[in-house]
């Protein structure tokens, strides 16, 4: 629809038929009675705000058509045309612009009269918005804003409560630190409503005292410092508010507290004891509680630990012995393992990858009977996230958290434990023909069978067996693996608890990481992100050679087209970050050629799209493979994707093509050269901009990729693109321009002859002020005109405005990149006789 439209653009503007038939749909849809269909007329305009050569008339209906939305009764659709209208305010369009400020007076009628709660919540969001899009237009009516926000902030209902209090804060960044002329009255009567809400004594008084004593702390600078007693009063009294709404309000109001004064949120004293004594022993023992706040308390206590980290570390203990008793409770009530762990195991998660950011290497020694416990949760991006924060702040357990990342990993996507390279073992393999019997055997003949995986934690003795946490009883393949190994050559099979056990059907205890991932349902999603985990870390100890090989690969097969996209994406990040795939012997060059092989069957027979361009992304990025990708039969299927129906895939492959050119030029010229008459025929008859620009982008393609190989038809290419570069609209001038430019690297001289023609055009496209795109591509032909075709000074003497045209661009101009090309034209023309230059 963007294509067709900036089509229409270029052609006859707002009176083409498609435009035309468009906007006629767009009214339909806006004024719909289905909200559904509103809905899709939101997706349909941000779509169109994107083309970047709409005129005038179209950007004024699709203001007045967003504000439409915006005006509606549904909520959903409320809130995406609010998004809409904040992506206009970034494009600054005057007519976006100059309509701020009737927005912002409708918006407190809205706000003082309107009974409707979608209107209200509407306004709040919409003021949200505008102060960040137009902050100058906004600062007039802030004391407006402030004063109509304090019903809202008392409003019966949550969601319009939190609404204005995101508004508060916005407002409060627009107005200058400095300015406490006019900061100090407004920050005053924020502070009056907070204690009348709180002096109210209702649940809606007390939380709207929390949000506003949030806010200011947060955008109120030192006002709260005088009023830091009081605030730190009311979040210890509210705390323990029956309403829970209220009660969380109060304790995510104390890691604020602590944020903003870390040396006062420690040796404050309230009550004989300092609030973070007080604040901390509460949320260590609300987090040891089966309340709904729990989830809340450990991250609140995260938070103060991330900004009070040395007086913390007292606290560090009892924090993780809470984090520890919980990850315990919820195995032993066996929680669901999915994809999407609950709240509290988010929480969790979330709150150790943030006190590994606040304590670093201090947290290694409570570590140990917490890593294996939080694979407990399942595998999901909660836990990737959080191993990704410990592995780079506490390195020691990179080597541990690895090893448990493999192995649940790979029974996630394989069915048994993670096995590393042993040389006698793979020898014996190789001698029987079998690829690699661990990897081969069936779930059925896994069970029992250890892995000998091992992983140490900093050299502390101590782990757990996975019966103590009732465990031992899996899914297909339970009782695979041994226990967590010690210190590389020890294993200990302490349980948790005290209570021991064995697998049933094994003489050893089972893992507790191998048997939970043994009782995860294995699902579509589950096996995206064990894929999606295999890219997101840097497995750089392990030789994977025939994980990829037995374990990964066939994934590419999967009928989920995003399993398959993922398993290219982690194929690609293992063989492309380890140097043994690299070489053109050794053990991984048979691993690299198969991968090769597999990804490009994929790229040329894969239904999915994006698919088939991940493949083709991947061999793009893969120049350490040219040795496997120039063999003839990979060449052959190469071309075969230059008629795909997806032109990035196009684009990406003929990139692999042109590189390639110079590891098999007797394969890959032949084919090469009947490509490139083909696009110059192409773009010579091709009816529409779209075609024209579509061939002239696969052409820069191939002669920025194959420069040696293409020199031969620069002439050609140059007589075929030279008279359009006028007649076309600004987008396609300017791809023309930039082939030029490529085109007098490669062969200036077979430029020589046509350069006063090629010189007017240039003169032509600099003077076009309507398009900034058009102006670098134009000045950088010029420059790589000047530099390889010897044309230097001329310019200057037969285009005497010229440099007249450059200084007042150099002038004039903020775009850095057409002001640093600006600079490289005149330095390559060279300076010329000032009396010759008055002369001509």
């Amino acid at each position: 629809m963007c294509i067709a439209l900036a089509e229409a653009s270029g052609k006859h503007g707002s009176q083409n038929p498609v435009y035309v038939e468009l906007n006629a749909a767009i009214m339909k849809l806006v004024h719909a009675t289905d909200a559904q269909d509103r809905l899709a007329c939101t997706s349909i305009l941000r779509a169109l705000i994107d083309i970047d050569i709409l005129e005038d008339t179209q950007k004024i209906r699709i203001s007045a058509q967003v504000k439409t939305l915006i005006s509606g009764n549904n909520m959903t659709v409320c809130s995406e045309a609010i998004d809409i209208f904040g992506k206009l305010l970034q494009k600054k369009w005057a007519v976006v612009m100059s309509s701020v400020e009737p927005e912002v007076s409708r918006c407190l009628e809205w706000l003082a009269s309107d009974r409707s709660e979608v209107r209200r919540i509407t306004a709040l969001r919409f003021i949200e918005v505008l102060c960040v899009g137009a902050p100058t237009s906004l600062y007039s009516y802030i004391p407006k804003i402030l004063t109509s926000l304090s019903q809202p902030m008392r409003d019966h209902r949550m969601e319009m409560r939190n609404a204005a209090a995101r508004t508060l804060g916005a407002c409060l960044d627009l107005v200058p630190m400095q300015d406490q002329t006019t900061r100090n009255p407004w920050l005053n009567y924020l502070f009056e409503e907070l204690q009348r809400g709180y002096q109210s004594g209702t649940i809606e008084g007390f939380h709207a005292a929390l949000l506003i004593c949030q806010e200011l702390v947060l955008h109120g600078g030192m006002y709260m410092q005088s009023h830091y007693t009081n605030a730190s009063d009311m979040a210890l009294k509210l705390k323990d508010h029956r309403d829970p709404v209220v009660r969380k309000a109060a304790i995510n109001l104390l890691p604020t507290l602590a944020r903003y004064s870390p040396q006062d949120f420690a040796r404050l004293n309230v009550g004989g004891e300092t609030l973070m004594a007080r604040a901390c022993n509460y949320l260590v023992t609300m987090s040891r509680s089966n309340s709904a706040d729990r989830a809340t308390a450990f991250l609140a206590l995260a938070h103060i630990a991330q900004s009070c980290s040395s007086d913390f570390r007292v606290y560090l203990e009892p924090t993780t012995r809470a984090i520890r008793d919980v990850l315990i409770q919820r195995v032993k009530l066996r929680a669901p393992l999915t994809a999407e762990p609950d709240e509290t195991a988010v929480a969790i998660l979330q709150a150790i990858a943030i006190l590994a950011s606040a304590m670093g290497p201090a947290l290694t020694r409570y570590m140990r009977e917490i890593l294996d416990l939080m694979f407990t949760t399942g595998l999901s991006q909660a836990l990737c996230d959080s191993l990704a924060v410990l592995e780079r702040e506490v390195s020691q357990l990179q080597p541990a958290i690895q090893d448990r990342l493999l192995d649940m990993v790979s029974i996630i996507l394989v069915n048994v434990p993670f096995r590393p390279m042993q040389p006698s073992l793979d020898r014996l393999e190789q001698r029987m023909g079998a690829a690699s019997l661990h990897y081969a055997l069936t779930p059925g003949g896994a069970n029992g069978v250890g892995s000998g995986a091992g992983s140490s934690i900093n050299g502390v003795n101590g782990s757990m067996s996975a019966s103590g946490l009732g465990l031992g009883s899996g899914g297909a393949g339970a009782g695979v693996g041994g226990p967590a190994e010690i210190n590389g050559n020890m294993r200990v099979s302490a349980s948790v608890n005290g209570v021991g056990g064995n697998a049933a059907g094994s003489g050893e205890p089972v893992s507790i990481v191998v048997a939970t991932a043994n009782s995860m349902t294995v699902t579509a999603d589950v096996i995206v992100l064990a894929l999606h985990t295999l890219s997101s870390f840097k497995f750089s100890e392990e030789n994977l050679s025939e994980f990829v090989r037995n374990g990964i690969l066939q994934y590419l097969g999967h009928r989920n087209a995003q399993v398959r996209k993922e398993a290219i994406n982690a194929v690609s990040h293992i063989v492309l970050s380890d140097p043994l795939y690299k070489t053109m012997a050794g053990a991984g060059v048979e691993v690299a050629s198969e991968v090769v092989q597999r990804l490009v069957v994929t790229a040329v027979t894969d239904l999915d799209p994006e698919v088939r361009l991940a493949a083709a992304t991947m061999l793009k990025r893969g120049t350490c493979f040219d040795f496997h990708m120039g063999k003839a039969q990979n060449i052959q299927s190469l071309f075969l994707l230059l008629n795909d129906e997806v032109f990035e895939v196009r684009l990406t492959i003929l990139e692999v093509i042109g590189r390639l050119a110079n590891m098999n030029p007797a394969h890959v010229m032949p084919s090469l050269r009947r490509m490139v008459v083909q696009l110059l025929t192409e773009l010579e008859f091709a009816q529409t901009n779209t075609e024209r620009e579509e061939c002239i982008q696969l052409i820069m393609i191939l002669v920025c990729a194959a420069e040696n190989w293409v020199r031969p038809y620069v002439g050609d290419i140059f007589r075929t693109i030279l008279p359009r570069i006028d007649d076309g609209p600004p987008q396609l001038s300017s791809r023309l321009l930039d082939t030029v430019a490529a085109l007098a690297r490669v062969g200036g001289s077979d430029l020589v002859p046509h350069i006063d023609k090629l010189l007017s055009s240039i003169m032509n496209a600099l003077s076009d002020t309507t398009n900034t795109q058009k102006h670098v591509s134009a000045l950088r032909a010029l420059g790589n005109c000047a530099s390889f075709c010897g044309m230097v000074i001329t310019p200057y003497v037969e285009y005497p405005r010229l440099f007249d045209i450059l200084a007042g661009m150099l002038k004039n101009q903020s775009d850095k990149e057409l002001r640093l090309e600006v600079v490289r034209v005149i330095g390559a023309l060279g300076a010329i006789d000032p009396h010759k230059y008055k002369d001509a």
